[in-house]
């Protein structure tokens, strides 16, 4: 087949989304088999399923079918590729909901040319649906049945009214540099704040305008590549803490409606809260780093 990264054709949409799907149908079938046995990794909450393992082998084994040539760099061999252009692979975005029979995850797959995310697939496990998008191509929703719609931002631009969603890291017993401080800020100015916990679907319902923005720190490239491509094609703004823009290289990121006004007080809020530490966690603010 030709090489994905020199233009991406509908065909190669429909192919990775199917083999999302694929890896999702797979996930569901352990899970109800009670196939998807659970252990530690860095932590007592930091999880990873047999789900995830397989999961990762199906879709490295498919798309190596599909693309040869093209590597992959999964969440679960962590293996950081040589060259230019592969895959970023999260097999199940959400792997404490999937565990606890919670449908918010999603098998999450973007395709990457350096920093620049070329396309992006996350595919909703609980609920058969699938988002994607092209660079300079737009961001839509496809459904079970095939129809599909364009996403669009939301036009909020008032930080009172936001609807915001954010997550906590998996240091956040052992530090105070734990996102408290910034949801403690957040908290009492929005609408409200959430906690779904999938990072891939938070930054979905940012692009489809469900909510206005989303912050979250302590993060992997395969974590945020798909969904940041999402946003930005749904007409939204995606930067660092400080500003900068995001790359797949930034462990923290905040996300946006495009509202240069929500924007502003999303970065203003959480440079607030983070003066507030006595300690800081995010060792690497404002630097790169390949795992975050």
């Amino acid at each position: 087949m030709t090489d994905i990264t020199t233009g991406i054709h509908s065909k190669d949409i429909d192919l990775v989304i199917a083999v999302a799907r694929g890896a999702g149908d797979l996930a569901r079938r352990m899970y109800a088999n009670g196939q998807a046995t659970v252990r530690q990794k860095s932590s007592a909450i930091d999880l990873v399923t047999a789900a995830d393992v397989a999961a990762e082998n199906f879709v490295r084994e498919a798309l190596e079918r599909l693309y040869p040539g093209v590597a992959l760099w999964g969440e679960e061999s962590n293996q950081p590729p040589a060259q230019e252009e592969f895959w970023l692979l999260d097999p199940i975005d959400g792997t404490t909901n999937f565990a606890h029979n919670v449908g918010y995850c999603a098998v999450n797959i973007a395709l990457q040319q350096g920093v620049r995310t070329l396309l992006a697939v996350t595919y909703h496990i609980g609920e058969d649906c699938a988002f994607y998008a092209v660079h300079g191509g737009g961001a839509y929703q496809r459904f079970a049945s095939g129809s599909e719609r364009r996403l669009q931002t939301s036009a909020r631009d008032s930080l009172q009214q936001a609807l915001l969603i954010t997550g906590f890291p998996y240091h956040r017993a052992e530090s105070i540099d734990n996102n408290g401080a910034e949801f403690a800020y957040f908290m009492p100015r929005t609408a409200c704040v959430r906690n779904f916990g999938s990072a891939a679907l938070d930054l979905a319902q940012v692009a489809m305008g469900a909510a206005d923005g989303y912050w979250e720190a302590w993060l992997n490239p395969w974590d945020l590549a798909a969904g940041a491509l999402l946003v930005r094609e749904a007409g939204g703004t995606v930067t660092t803490y400080e500003g900068a823009e995001w790359t797949i290289y930034d462990n923290h990121i905040v996300a946006s409606n495009g509202s240069p006004a929500l924007h502003a007080a999303l970065l203003e809020g959480i440079r607030i809260a983070r003066a507030s530490l006595t300690e800081t966690r995010l060792a690497v603010f404002g630097e790169r780093t390949a795992t975050g």
